[in-house]
């Protein structure tokens, strides 16, 4: 399909969106993990995931970051 990048949003950063980004990028997508458009049961658990992701994993941006690379969708 021609698809090489994945931006992960959503609830429940520590499992679901985690999960999501580590799988897309043992795939070889390039992951944009999105800092605030992620939530989970508590701050620690956010700020771990997003450490983890960081470390290798994705690009944690934010939503503004996103739109300024990407654009508008019209």
């Amino acid at each position: 399909m021609g698809v090489e990048e994945v931006i992960v949003t959503g609830v429940m950063t520590n499992l679901c969106c985690e999960t999501t980004a580590r799988d897309a990028f043992v795939r070889g997508f390039r992951v944009f993990f999105s800092a605030d458009a992620t939530a989970t049961a508590s701050q620690d658990l956010q700020e771990a995931t997003l450490a983890n992701m960081a470390y290798g994993f994705a690009y944690v941006v934010d939503c503004q970051r996103l739109e300024a690379a990407f654009g508008k969708v019209k």
